[in-house]
C-alpha cells in the first residue's frame, strides 16, 4: 500500500509544476507577471512615442534661409505638373536644406498644396507641401 501511495505522489509531482523555492502560491507569480506586462507595455509605448517625435520634430529658426534658384528640367510630358521643392530640417546642423522640385503626374482627385514658411512664438518653421482631396 505504501508503494502505491509513493508512486501516486511521484505521479502528481510530475504533473503539477513545482514553484520556485520561497514562492508559496501561484497567485504571487500571476501578480508579478501582470506587473511585468504593464511595465513592458509602458516602456514600449514610451519608446514608440520617442521614435515618432524624433522623426517628425519641427526645426525652428530665427530667419528663413535664402532661396537658391535652380534650373527646372524639361517637362517629361504634358500630363506632368511641377511640384515645388521643399525644405528639410537637418537635426545635426540645426538648419534647413533646400530640396529641388520635380515633375510628377497629378494624383487622382487630389491637388498639391505647396509648402510655406510659418512663424510662431518659438520661431519660423517650414510646413511641407502635400496632396489634399479636391472639393469638387
Amino acid at each position: 500500500m505504501k508503494d502505491n501511495e509513493e508512486s501516486e505522489n511521484n505521479f502528481q509531482d510530475t504533473l503539477v509544476p513545482q514553484l520556485e523555492p520561497g514562492i508559496t502560491d501561484i497567485s504571487a507569480v500571476t501578480k508579478v507577471g501582470r506587473q511585468m506586462r504593464k511595465i513592458f507595455y509602458i516602456v514600449s509605448l514610451t519608446g514608440i512615442g520617442l521614435c515618432i517625435n524624433a522623426c517628425t520634430s519641427t526645426g525652428y529658426v530665427s530667419t528663413e534661409p535664402s532661396y537658391v534658384e535652380y534650373s527646372r528640367p524639361a517637362q517629361p510630358s504634358s500630363l506632368h505638373v511641377w511640384i515645388n521643392g521643399d525644405w528639410v530640417y537637418n537635426q545635426q546642423n540645426h538648419e534647413y536644406v533646400q530640396k529641388n522640385g520635380y515633375w510628377e503626374k497629378p494624383r487622382r482627385n487630389r491637388e498639391h498644396v505647396s509648402g510655406h514658411w510659418q512663424t510662431s512664438p518659438q520661431g519660423t518653421f517650414w510646413v511641407s507641401g502635400r496632396y489634399q482631396r479636391n472639393n469638387r
